[in-house]
């Protein structure tokens, strides 16, 4: 059974209310958004619970009760936070004013991750209209700060109510996206953060005078450039599922599994594919992104300290010691003077690699559900580079995974570009594949 044409209205509807709610983290005011879902789901005399974190800050939590034959299921964790704006301007459609236009919703949050929010409360709402009786436990749960780390959002339920978020499943962003001969990516897991601040001291000066002064910018200017050009050692174990998976010819598969020719092939390749390219490298090897510098006081005065920001994130099986070993080589000298540490104020974030192993039960039923937008299909398994809520999942014993339907005009490279970048839109079509997948997962399931 497909959903009908109205459902799929009703749910595109509901993610224009999203976007229209403009949950930019920071400061988040998810409750905003929240209370839409609440309300949406009374109108159909559906309850649900809603766990307040903090001021304007919740999470919510609804359940359709099984029978006990089967496993639970939760439908998220999804959720409504999204990034700040960085350039109005590049957009060409106001970013929250979620205009439909060329067959897309547009504007902040639909991609990342809004789309699926309303996939899932769809979901729920129609099962429950049909007044459907799982064999396990259906949960749907919508969150908060996904975006600065999870403190107000599935961190907090986790910490605070475990037993009502502990399931046996769980399916959430992202995944889903078609690739060559009806392939379609599968996110059984995640990479890890490990944020870390490097702070450098200087001497304090005159600006005018800067012969060979002691000056901590500068110092932090040549962290940044040392870490963006180190080559740590690269891994290809979780790019040789992707890679051989994705349709590549047997000699591409070769030349990209062996270490060596990996490091020099993804320049050539990134001037084919960009998103490609950093996908591969992010997925073979940690990596180093130093996005902030702050320091100085005044123009004409010599800066004493200095500190950089670094993006730091890890493949499963790399831990902390890990971290410092390569933050030490890529700085080299200069890590002598270096004070690395993982700040305590909000927003700063760590967590190891995450992995869960799909039962054939449950990808017999995912592949049940896309069969009839992808016959034959192909899973081609692979781990996320960014954090998903998913991985506090994973530490309660869940089976969680990143599976939604792109439909096959998606490419991948405009997906990297809208990620938290300009002009991000979700084409009306792919909520509709993603909403009848939901819906037959969760009745085969």
């Amino acid at each position: 059974m497909v959903l009908n044409k109205i459902v799929v209205e009703e749910t595109v509807a509901l993610l224009q209310s999203l976007i229209q709610n403009k949950c930019i983290n920071p400061p988040g005011d998810e409750l905003r958004s929240i209370k839409t879902i609440q309300d949406y789901l009374l109108k159909y005399n559906i309850k649900s619970q809603v766990y307040k974190s903090a001021k304007n800050r919740g999470n919510l939590i609804a359940v359709i009760k099984g029978t006990g034959e089967g496993p639970s299921l939760m439908l998220g964790p999804g959720h409504v936070d999204v990034v700040p704006i960085a350039k109005p301007e590049a957009w060409i459609v106001d970013p929250f004013e979620a205009v439909i236009k060329d067959g897309y919703v547009w504007g902040r949050g639909a991609l990342d991750m809004l789309f699926i929010v309303a996939a899932q409360v769809q979901t729920f709402v129609e099962l429950s209209k049909e007044k459907f009786k799982p064999k396990g436990d259906l949960v749907l749960v919508v969150v908060s700060d996904e975006e600065a780390g999870g403190t107000y959002g599935m961190k907090w339920l986790v910490d605070n109510k475990p037993e009502l978020v502990t399931v046996d499943y769980a399916v959430s962003e992202a995944g889903g996206i078609p690739l060559k001969g009806n392939r379609l990516i599968f996110c059984a897991g995640e990479k890890g953060i490990a944020w870390r601040r490097i702070t450098f001291k200087g001497t304090p000066g005159h600006g005018s005078g800067p012969y060979k002064s002691d000056n901590a910018v500068v110092k932090a200017g040549k962290a940044a450039y040392r870490l963006t050009k180190y080559n740590p050692p690269m891994n290809t174990k979780f790019i040789q599922d992707f890679i051989k998976g994705a349709g590549m010819s047997k000699i591409v598969q070769k030349i990209v599994g062996f270490k060596p020719l990996l490091r020099l092939i993804l320049p050539l390749l990134h001037r084919k594919s960009p998103s490609m390219a950093a996908m591969l490298h992010a997925l073979s090897t940690i990596t180093f992104s130093p996005n902030i510098l702050h320091g100085g006081i005044k123009v004409n005065v010599i800066p004493g300290e200095a500190y950089l920001d670094v993006d730091i994130r890890v493949l499963p099986g790399q831990d902390e010691n890990y971290v410092l070993l390569h933050l030490h080589k890529a700085l080299g000298k200069l890590a002598k003077e270096a004070i690395i540490e993982i700040p305590k104020e909000k927003g700063f974030s760590s967590s190891l690699g995450s992995i869960s192993v799909p039962s054939q039960k449950f990808l017999s039923a995912i592949k049940e559900a896309v069969t009839d937008y992808y016959p034959s299909v192909k899973f081609v398994p692979m781990i996320a580079t960014g954090t998903t809520d998913l991985r506090f999942l994973r530490v309660l014993g869940t089976n969680a995974f990143g599976f939604s339907l792109f439909d096959s005009e998606v490419d991948l490279n405009e997906i990297g570009k809208m990620a938290h970048g300009p002009n991000e839109k979700i084409s009306l079509t792919t909520i509709e594949y993603t909403l009848n997948t939901y819906y037959k997962l969760a009745k085969s399931f």
